[in-house]
């Protein structure tokens, strides 16, 4: 009954909702005709235990508490459900996280520059739900240095490499793999090596080191002081030191420079160039663009290229990721390569696909309402696929993020109770003009700089070794290494991260520390247990652990058994690390 009430459902025609298409259904109904057309099963509804871990692991990255899970068993709408977990700082640390892949974010840039004000402004563009064709925009056109616009964080990240940053920049906003035409015509595709030079030109003029003449000059002046005051001995590494502030504060300042050009490298082959010829800016696919004669806003012009509605991948790169992040496969399989020259691939629903674009330039990029649409549909509430055969979301394990973020919420309880600040007034402000400065300001600025950078974390939670704070917010340290050790992305490529499971990631969970910790009194689960009988003990721990009580099987298997015990099964099972 349960299923042919589903299945008409999912076939019903689109409903209009205050005169809106509601977009959840539709899409329902595009996966029900091209399942009915394959003569496949309508997927079922999964068990509301089943939603609600699926849920908070999709949208806020972790797992529900105890109380949470007996919250909406208490109230029963999956929809208000989404609509609550999509308005919390958990979703905007999950996002955070699907950004930073895609933008290979890390705690430093290129030159020794701390990233950390870049770190912050992309959590803040997430908060504030910028439109996500804004955010490129932004981070495409940025200028100035790393404290007075953060976003030239993204060109700092591939300082001195524009050729690679181009590459980046299509696999992660056009979801275009032009890699290869970087050094030959495309073997398998339509992109030459001209058109990658063209496309690379429409950057020539950025320029990552475009340090004011008075502040260098100044600075070569306090540089030749330091050297003098260590020779002399009145002071012991200045120069070095001076070097590393001037280095990490004025000499990474983003510009245009006009005088810039790019050139075909020495080797260049082909008979539509010759080798060391000026190359001008222009755009292969979607509407033509070309350099102007003044040179002038060349990222301006590709930016608004590439995000132009008429671009044929932008839109479709943005809703394949999140589409991949929600049920776990992307609609094509290769995230950063969805596009035949300019056509996009074969997915696995062309129907479905061009809607899902249409959906994204009509919420006019907003992402949070996209993803709403996306976890309000029927499909996304169905009992997972174990076939991979588009009749629900793929059963998959937890990433690192998941993992890690639902082990913090089992200890704390609250895992964003702890946010870093916003410290880029502050961080600007140990960077005045360095021609006001003399040697001796300079090292004590220097020196005030290197102790503020270690308080990042200052007044964090933790566990053991381990600080109890968000996957987002850590980048390095015994917690990033347990990151990196479950498939974590290095963040060297674009979403380079894995959820295949190896037998170092066994034994660090079966023999680490984290049980204990979990268990102790100073964490949520060991404080609570101490309240409880030992048939609500058990059960509380099941729920925290795998979103469901106990079978009659399991109170009896478990009679007797320690509490410490039955944490360390749990963690240490299918159910726990799977998402269903």
């Amino acid at each position: 009954m349960l299923k042919k009430l589903f299945y008409s459902v999912m076939l019903a025609t689109a409903t209009l909702l205050h005169g809106q298409v509601n977009h959840s259904n539709k899409i329902d109904l595009l996966i029900a005709q091209d399942l009915k057309s394959k003569k496949l099963e309508m997927p079922k509804k999964s068990s509301d235990d089943v939603f609600v871990r699926r849920a908070f692991l999709d949208i806020v990255g972790r797992i529900p508490t105890y109380e949470e899970s007996y919250e909406f068993k208490k109230y029963n709408d999956r929809d208000a459900l989404v609509d609550y977990l999509i308005s919390t700082q958990g979703y905007n640390e999950s996002m955070f996280n699907f950004y930073a892949d895609i933008l290979r974010l890390q705690k430093r840039l290129g030159g020794r520059t701390s990233a950390e004000t870049y770190i912050t402004w992309v959590r803040e563009q997430i908060k504030k739900n910028v439109p996500y064709n804004k955010l490129v925009k932004d981070i495409l056109t940025a200028q100035g240095t790393i404290f007075t616009n953060p976003a030239v964080g993204y060109f700092l990240r591939d300082e001195g490499m524009l050729l690679d940053n181009v590459s980046n920049t299509f696999q992660g906003f056009a979801g275009m793999d032009v890699s290869c035409a970087q050094c030959h015509d495309h073997p398998f595709d339509d992109w030459s090596q001209m058109e990658y030079y063209e496309m690379s030109a429409f950057f020539t003029t950025v320029d990552t080191r475009a340090t004011d003449k008075a502040e260098s000059k100044h600075y070569n002046k306090l540089r030749e002081e330091a050297r003098a005051s260590d020779t002399a001995k009145t002071t012991k590494r200045a120069a070095n030191d001076i070097r590393n502030y001037y280095q990490q504060g004025y000499r990474n300042k983003v510009d245009s420079n006009l005088k810039k050009t790019l050139a075909l490298p020495h080797d260049y082959k082909y008979k539509d160039g010759d080798p060391g010829e000026i190359i001008t800016a222009v755009t292969p696919v979607g509407s033509r663009v070309k350099e102007n004669r003044k040179r002038k806003d060349l990222e301006v012009t590709f930016a608004d290229w590439l995000i132009d509605d008429e671009h044929p991948t932008f839109a479709a790169n943005i809703v394949n990721r999140l589409w991949h992040k929600a049920f776990g496969f992307g609609l094509i399989s290769e995230l950063n390569s969805i596009a035949e020259y300019d056509e996009l691939k074969k997915s696995r629903n062309d129907r479905l696909l061009l809607y899902l674009v249409d959906v994204m330039k009509e919420v006019n990029y907003d992402v949070k309402k996209f993803n709403t649409i996306l976890y309000k549909t029927k499909f996304y509430g169905c009992e997972t696929d174990p076939v991979d055969n588009f009749q629900g979301p793929i059963m998959r394990r937890m990433t690192a993020a998941q993992l890690w973020d639902s082990l913090m919420t089992l200890y704390t309880g609250n895992v964003d109770a702890w946010q870093p600040e916003n410290r880029i007034e502050e961080l600007q402000g140990m960077f005045p003009k360095m021609t006001t400065l003399t040697l001796k300001q300079a090292l004590k600025g220097y020196k005030e700089y290197e102790e503020y950078k270690k308080g990042y974390y200052k007044g964090a939670p933790k566990v053991g070794r381990y600080t109890a704070i968000r996957s987002s917010m850590i980048f390095d340290g015994n917690a990033r290494n347990f990151l990196l050790e479950f498939g974590a992305s290095d963040r060297e490529l674009i979403e380079n991260g894995n959820q295949e499971a190896n037998i170092m990631q066994i034994l660090t969970l079966m023999n680490s520390s984290m049980t204990k910790e979990l268990m102790s009194v100073k964490g949520r689960i060991g404080q609570k247990l101490v309240d409880y009988k030992r048939d609500e003990a058990i059960d509380y721990v099941f729920r925290s652990f795998i979103g469901r009580s106990p079978s009659t099987e399991e109170l009896k298997a478990f009679k007797g058994v320690s509490y410490t015990d039955i944490v360390w099964v749990l963690v240490n099972s299918h159910e726990f690390k799977l998402i269903f």
